[in-house]
């Protein structure tokens, strides 16, 4: 018997590897302002490396997805304005052109923001459980400051999204 998660999971993956086949690619085009480009951004993906390491990422994920939720909290951080990455400060890196939107991987960082902020709730220690969260995933976050063409600010305001939700709700 297939599960709700895994119906969800198996669900995803097809509309994710159907929309890298069948889709345009969205956002690697000079950025015409359309809401539909920031609807559509988290289902197109660079690369077929790229769907693969947010499709692992997802199939790791137990318990609650908050799929709808955490798609809804990667569009709307799509609207923030954006800080740049090392590689456009530094003057011997190539600038971005894109938009303030992140792909799955916004949707993911969401999703395990919700998780978190909901074990945060739960425990009888909050600062413990802040600190604990801060050293076991702001670092992945970090990481995403140095991988050139990255727009690492966005993949941290859908984490703080999630975390928020996941915390208040």
């Amino acid at each position: 018997m297939m599960t709700y998660n895994v119906f969800c999971k198996s669900m995803m993956t097809l509309v994710l590897v159907l929309c890298y086949y069948g889709m345009p690619e969205v956002g690697y085009l000079p950025y015409s302002g359309t809401i539909w480009e920031h609807i559509l951004w988290p289902l197109s993906h660079a690369n077929v490396w790229h769907l693969a390491g947010n499709l692992y990422v997802l199939w790791y994920l137990s318990d609650r997805l908050y799929m709808r939720e955490s798609y809804v909290m990667a569009v709307l951080c799509s609207f923030l304005p954006i800080f740049p990455g090392l590689w456009d400060i530094l003057p011997f890196g190539e600038a971005t052109d894109t938009m303030a939107t992140c792909g799955f991987s916004g949707v993911l960082c969401a999703m395990i923001g919700v998780k978190w902020g909901s074990y945060i709730t739960y425990c009888h220690n909050n600062m413990t459980a802040y600190w604990t969260f801060a050293k076991r995933v702001l670092p992945f976050v970090a990481l995403g400051f140095l991988i050139p063409h990255v727009n690492w600010s966005i993949h941290l305001y859908c984490l703080l999204a999630g975390l928020a939700y996941g915390r208040w709700q």
